[in-house]
């Protein structure tokens, strides 16, 4: 049974995927969180000048039900909330009560022209977002005279144990056939530490969850092996199997 790398945190959803698929998954967290601004969060939240609501990470979607009240919140039931993926469509779900938009649309591109299509111009969009954000969904939406009032509620780091965990894997019983990378910050913390020790990881097929990770990865220099059609279990695994069904 091959051995892949997930370089996220621990996830039902992706042990099954890939068990199923006869993988034995390995979850390494990269990075980790810690929120800020809630407060000018809650504010913004209370004011019922925004046509609707963009979240386009786990991390915004915490950060907002951390300053969720349904009873004051009411107006939000109104309006558009607007997601990337059917894992936060779910998550917006449970934890806010809302029902988003954009689930199926898998990256900032494809979220921008889907709410550029259904709102006028000179609407305004609340954007919580971490402090590493790509740019590409608030540039494209101004293009369109959309506004966008942008709060950074979360700061990305690198995980304290990383480097430690890069070892232990490189060290343990039997290698991994490959990596997948989740996000952009991610690559980067993991390429850095990589660089630090002499490892068998370096030298792995790299997959990524999507086309902004893929770039980055490229940008460091490194080899694609593979990019999920959508981010979701399914699709990555899709991935590596494509990669290593003729190698077998």
């Amino acid at each position: 049974m091959k051995k892949v790398v997930l370089f996220k945190s621990a996830s039902e959803d992706y042990e099954r995927a890939f068990t199923e698929n006869n993988y034995q998954v390995v979850f390494v967290e990269p990075l980790r969180f810690s929120f800020i601004n809630l407060d000018a969060l809650k504010d913004k939240l209370a004011l019922n000048e925004y046509e609707g609501l963009i979240l386009t990470s786990p991390r915004a979607i915490d950060a907002v039900s951390k300053c969720w009240d349904p009873s004051k919140f009411v107006t939000w039931n109104m309006k558009k909330v607007y997601t990337v993926g059917p894992v936060s469509s779910q998550k917006i779900t449970l934890s806010l009560g809302l029902e988003p938009l954009g689930s199926t649309a898998g990256n900032a591109e494809n979220l921008a022209k889907l709410i550029s299509n259904e709102n006028t111009k000179t609407s305004k969009f609340l954007f919580p977002c971490g402090n590493l954000r790509s740019e590409t969904l608030p540039n494209m939406l101004q293009m369109q005279e959309i506004t966008i009032d942008s709060v950074t509620v979360y700061e990305t780091k690198e995980n304290e144990s990383l480097k430690e965990d890069l070892i232990a894997l490189n060290e343990g019983d039997q290698d991994p056939c490959c990596m997948v990378f989740f996000s952009p910050s991610g690559c980067e913390y993991i390429h850095r530490q990589l660089q630090t020790f002499n490892n068998k990881l370096s030298t792995l097929p790299h997959f990524a969850i999507g086309n902004t990770t893929a770039h980055k990865i490229e940008n460091l220099g490194l080899e694609i092996a593979g990019v999920a059609a959508k981010p979701v279990p399914e699709s990555v695994v899709e991935s590596v199997n494509s990669y290593f069904t003729p190698h077998q």
